[in-house]
């Protein structure tokens, strides 16, 4: 897989201030090229700065073009698209801290020596400070040999809370049984658009719905769709959908 930045990211990165102690940056689309599979497809990640009660998280980090470093690295799976040794790398200051499920932490323990690496699985409470980050799971909900993102594999989207907020990062999944138990949620970070490999539109829809977040941030989709357009006509209530792809 080939990832670069892509010619259609905005030249300033677009952010959405929750409150005076919440902000958000998305870091931007890249361009993926997988020979015979995906020719040079421009497409929204599920990569995120969070700035939170004066830290700074970086979720699923990729082709960041950022001169910050990062208090925590948020990892929800070792798919190119979200796992980016490098770009964690360029992250890292003294004391930064990663946390990722099994196989991210197998990888990471052979070319990050020293580094303070903290294995989650789903289930697993963090907190730190102000912060608290909690792993909930993320997988396909039909399983096969081919399956994307198996239940086996442990994979996990976060749930970051901080001063009565909490944000909620799917990371790459199906709308599964685990998600209804999240409440009184400020925002919701949900891949649409999934095909096989994540959620539908309709599915991120009805997760939306049936949560009523304040918030809803779309990602991990392809550029110059329409299924934007299909999610603002899916939502239902008083969720605010903010769309941060700079197009």
């Amino acid at each position: 897989m080939g990832i670069i930045i892509s010619t259609k990211r905005p030249p300033e990165p677009v952010c959405y201030q929750f409150n005076e102690n919440i902000k958000l940056t998305a870091t931007g689309a890249v361009n993926i090229h997988i020979p015979f599979i995906v020719n040079h497809v421009d497409f929204f990640p599920a990569s995120f700065k969070l700035e939170v009660y004066n830290k700074t998280v970086f979720i699923d980090p990729l082709s960041v073009d950022e001169q910050e470093r990062a208090d925590y690295i948020l990892i929800t799976h070792s798919h190119q698209d979200h796992f980016s040794p490098a770009d964690i790398k360029n992250l890292l200051k003294d004391g930064t801290i990663i946390i990722c499920p099994q196989q991210v932490h197998k990888k990471l323990n052979k070319v990050l020596k020293g580094a303070s690496l903290v294995l989650t699985k789903p289930g697993d409470i963090n907190s730190f400070g102000q912060i608290t980050i909690e792993s909930v799971a993320a997988y396909n909900t039909k399983s096969g040999l081919l399956t994307a993102h198996p239940r086996s594999a442990s994979n996990v989207g976060y749930l970051i809370s901080a001063g009565g907020n909490k944000l909620y990062h799917a990371g790459d999944t199906d709308y599964i049984p685990e998600m209804n138990r999240l409440q009184s949620l400020t925002a919701i970070l949900t891949p649409i658009d999934g095909g096989k490999l994540t959620m539908s539109t309709e599915k991120a829809a009805e997760l939306v719905n049936i949560l009523r977040p304040q918030y809803v941030v779309p990602m991990h989709y392809n550029l110059g769709t329409d299924q934007l357009k299909v999610l603002q006509e899916l939502i239902t209530g008083e969720t605010e959908i903010i769309i941060m792809d700079g197009q």
